[in-house]
């Protein structure tokens, strides 16, 4: 679920491009049954949620100072046989080791939240829902950084032509007029009300559609163009719209609508500043309330999964955090917690970053998009 924070919507110079070096984490000793709030937190959650995916430290791109893949695959077995299960704060305690994470001399990390939105849509183009979703075109490719040279330089995808020729993918503006209409492969998946809905969704990475019938269409990540991403929020921000601290994903979508989506007006004008484009898979559901799936490939679970950069830290990787924020309200309150770092994104970038899943729909998604806060990130690391 490869998606972008609001914090990445603000992009400041931390949110780097993806294909960026790697930081390599500064990590410091710590006692954890000494980490504030751990003997206070609900580990047996903790536990299910880092079972789905203890088996996936392999898919780490970065050696981690003192992290053992063998001791990783032992603790999950372990775990797998229900080692844990009546006392899991033991469990946690004897298996694993506690680091501060640092990416700077402070050794402050960031933290944001996000969702799964929940929107409605049509298998039907109407003049309700004109907006179409894409899935994949077929001649998408990723580019390596061998391959970023010349007018591909600035890109991550590109287009493959029928010789092998590479060449850029129509940005954003192209799209929406129409570049994609009559393109040999592309399939339409479902109809959206407005280039805002599809946004936000192209934001968060993935999407629950409702349909008129009620059913439910699963939106997820399948790829993008390739071009570069601008930070909407960023530049209403410059334009003195908003302060960064009033600016939310509602408080950019509703400017978006009240200027104007139509070819010309402000609104519009905005959106296609943001040349980068993300395309979907889409699937039915028997069991329409499941979490989506994380970059890991196991379901997400609220206020436990957390993204991470994922050419830095394996999935799989227990973390805590200690931070202050308006989780459960308005007010900020302790986050005291083991997560599971079983996702990524474009915006989670450097070793002391994560992005806080929060669930399903705009009730949580309201709180969600307030999250921008900074405390304390540490990784558990299996012991040998």
């Amino acid at each position: 679920m490869l998606r972008m924070a609001l914090a990445g919507l603000l992009a400041t110079p931390a949110f780097a491009p993806v294909w960026a070096q790697a930081q390599r984490p500064h990590l410091t000793p710590v006692g954890i049954a000494d980490l504030p709030g751990f003997t206070d937190d609900r580990l047996d959650e903790a536990l299910k949620a880092f079972i789905k995916t203890c088996d996936k430290a392999a898919q780490s791109s970065l050696p981690v100072d003192g992290f053992d893949r063998a001791a990783q695959a032992r603790v999950c077995a372990a775990a797998r046989r229900g080692e844990g299960a009546a006392n899991p704060r033991a469990f946690f305690t004897r298996r694993f080791r506690a680091f501060l994470v640092s990416g700077d001399q402070a050794g402050d990390a960031f933290f944001t939240g996000y969702y799964q939105p929940e929107i409605p849509g049509s298998l039907v183009r109407s003049r309700e829902f004109p907006t179409p979703v894409y899935g994949l075109p077929p001649d998408v490719v990723t580019l390596s950084s061998a391959q970023r040279i010349g007018a591909l330089a600035d890109l991550t995808a590109a287009r493959k032509g029928a010789n092998g020729a590479l060449t850029p993918f129509p940005d954003r503006a192209a799209i929406e007029d129409g570049a994609l209409d009559k393109a040999p492969g592309v399939k339409t998946l479902v109809y959206l009300r407005d280039n805002v809905d599809l946004f936000l969704a192209q934001v968060q990475g993935s999407a629950r559609v409702r349909l008129p019938d009620g059913r439910i269409l699963h939106l997820s990540f399948a790829g993008r163009n390739g071009q570069p991403y601008t930070a909407l929020a960023k530049v209403l921000v410059q334009r003195g719209v908003a302060t960064p601290a009033e600016m939310t994903m509602r408080r950019l979508t509703d400017w978006i609508r009240r200027n104007g989506l139509a070819r010309g007006q402000a609104g519009d004008e905005l959106l296609r500043l943001n040349r980068s484009f993300v395309f979907f898979e889409a699937r039915f559901d028997a069991q329409p309330d499941r979490q989506p799936q994380g970059g890991s490939g196991a379901p997400l679970t609220p206020y436990r999964s957390v993204a991470i950069d994922s050419r830095i830290w394996p999935y799989g990787l227990p973390f805590f955090i200690d931070a202050q924020m308006p989780w459960r309200g308005p007010e900020p309150t302790p986050f005291q917690r083991v997560v599971i770092a079983q996702d990524t994104g474009s915006a989670i970038v450097g070793p002391a970053r994560a992005d806080i899943y929060f669930g399903l729909g705009d009730v949580v998604g309201e709180r969600a998009s307030e999250i921008r806060h900074h405390g304390r990130f540490y990784v558990l690391l299996p012991l040998d």
